[in-house]
């Protein structure tokens, strides 16, 4: 690309010395922003965790130092019981359109086309992104919004829908009852690219080769990554968001096509920026050029939590990315549990996982799956008809669970 990363970076430092959130940490910090004048004097600017964040941000706007008068959204987002606000400025809301303009171009949206959201418009921010910036492009949109599948049908079909915005599942059940019009589909809302064999059964769903593009955003930063039309992982959107990946213990960086943590920092961002902010997402980065223009890329999108890490058999083991596993295996359930204790002093890895193994050889493909994601040889795996609710990780190594 282009711009000039440490230019951006510089220029979004500026821009933060007017809040009295960062001012704050980095006078407890001992760092002066505005003598920041490259990327390894950027990485000594301490973390912002959701913690801190969400504490600010749950304040009465009177109260909120991440809120101001140029505010001209706010949207919410859950966080527990309860709902934080996200913050837009007018600005804020044009440039995630123009940012997002070349990833609709790269997947194959013509202006001309009609497009159908089926994302929720009702206090979240989801439908108002996909609407906002199909009809920036020049795209034309009908904001069907969730449920209601037969009209949702009826419509698409009446119009002759072209791009439609759904979550996988939805997507899935659409076009069960026929959507033939439809070319492109954007997924969110659910794990897709983590989940090997998934985009493959939407395809089969529809009944053709249809473009699939997945997105990754949080409420706080939207746009974060998006893949194209070439398949190539999620490219991030790198006039918008500077993304980092490290170590979730030592807080350091890591080489790119290394797992660790996402830490992300807005560019171009006015109400509530975020700056080193640890979202708590397992990931990791490529760089490698694709047909479109875009290099850096997540090749699999998010597939666990850092904040859950264990160590076993010395190696660094996210139990969550289990979950995006089996799911490839539809012979198995959701459910499932892992159980990590020590027999004569080395640890012994177990995992027990709801589903029926009707051929003998599901617990043979699963152990070798999970040996190349996690790079973990489980010692027993157990693939059983009903597994009770309860913890889904025992450390029976610490009295540990969750």
């Amino acid at each position: 690309m282009d711009w000039d990363l440490t230019s951006l970076l510089v220029t979004q430092l500026g821009r933060l010395k007017q809040s009295a959130f960062y001012n704050q940490k980095m006078e407890q910090a001992g760092v002066d922003l505005s003598s920041i004048r490259s990327l390894e004097e950027f990485e000594k600017i301490p973390f912002t965790t959701a913690t801190e964040l969400l504490q600010e941000l749950k304040k009465r706007p009177s109260e909120s130092s991440l809120f101001s008068n140029d505010v001209t959204r706010i949207n919410f987002s859950p966080s527990g019981q309860d709902l934080y606000p996200v913050y837009h400025t007018e600005s804020d809301i044009e440039t995630m359109h123009r940012v997002c303009a070349p990833t609709l171009e790269a997947a194959g949206v013509k202006k001309g086309d009609i497009c159908a959201v089926t994302f929720g418009y009702h206090l979240f921010v989801a439908g108002l992104f996909y609407q906002g910036q199909l009809e920036y492009y020049g795209a034309k949109v009908i904001p069907l919004g969730p449920g209601e599948s037969e009209r949702a049908v009826q419509l698409i079909n009446d119009y002759q829908v072209s791009v439609l915005m759904s979550n996988p599942t939805f997507a899935m059940k659409l076009a069960q009852k026929g959507i033939p019009s439809v070319r492109i589909l954007f997924v969110g809302g659910e794990p897709f690219t983590s989940v090997e064999g998934y985009p493959e059964k939407v395809r089969q769903a529809f009944g053709r080769d249809i473009i699939i593009i997945d997105s990754y955003s949080m409420a706080l930063c939207m746009p974060i990554a998006r893949s194209c039309r070439y398949g190539r992982g999620l490219h991030i959107i790198d006039d918008f968001v500077y993304a980092e990946v490290i170590d979730p213990v030592t807080g350091k960086g890591v080489p790119y096509g290394e797992k660790g943590e996402l830490v992300l920092t807005h560019l171009k961002k006015e109400a509530a920026p975020l700056l080193r902010y640890r979202t708590g997402d397992l990931t990791s980065i490529e760089k490698k050029k694709c047909e479109c223009g875009r290099e850096l890329t997540l090749p699999k999108s998010i597939f666990g939590r850092t904040d859950e890490m264990l160590k076993v058999k010395g190696v660094k083991f996210w139990p969550s990315q289990i979950n995006g596993i089996i799911r490839a295996f539809p012979e198995l359930g959701s459910k499932y549990r892992v159980v990590v204790n020590t027999d004569r002093g080395v640890d012994f890895l177990r995992l027990m996982v709801e589903g029926n193994d009707p051929s003998g050889n599901i617990v043979d493909r699963l152990s070798k799956r999970l040996k190349s994601e996690t790079l973990l040889a489980f010692n027993e795996i157990q693939v059983i008809s009903k597994l009770e609710d309860g913890p889904v990780v025992i450390d029976e190594r610490k009295g540990r669970g969750f």
